[in-house]
């Protein structure tokens, strides 16, 4: 048995980071499908948050916020309007493991 899942593991970290940071944007974009995320991310260039920094000059969104915003519009939709099936972005290996896909390749 291999002691890694793949090579990403353990690559060097500045190489992780790099990749981690270059898929960012495309998951905030992603994020954007829920509703209450898009109010939260309004306003914001999504494309230039590539660091940690930026990233951490984003609104945090609270669960208990998101709940009681779910049960407010309970009437209207049984999820509350914020349902959503995740797509991550797909591309290599390294983008997908990046996105949170891992698939043993």
């Amino acid at each position: 048995m291999n002691e890694h899942f793949d090579k990403l593991e353990v690559r060097d970290p500045a190489q992780r980071e790099a990749a981690l940071m270059a898929a960012l944007p495309a998951h905030l974009k992603a994020a954007m499908q829920v509703e209450a995320m898009a109010e939260a991310l309004a306003g914001f260039d999504l494309e230039s948050i590539t660091t940690r920094a930026a990233l951490a000059g984003l609104p945090v969104v609270r669960k208990q916020a998101l709940l009681e915003r779910q049960q407010a519009l309970r009437a209207q939709d049984p999820f509350g309007a914020d349902a959503f099936v995740w797509h991550a972005p797909r591309g290599s290996n390294e983008t997908d493991r990046a996105a949170g896909q891992c698939n043993g390749s």
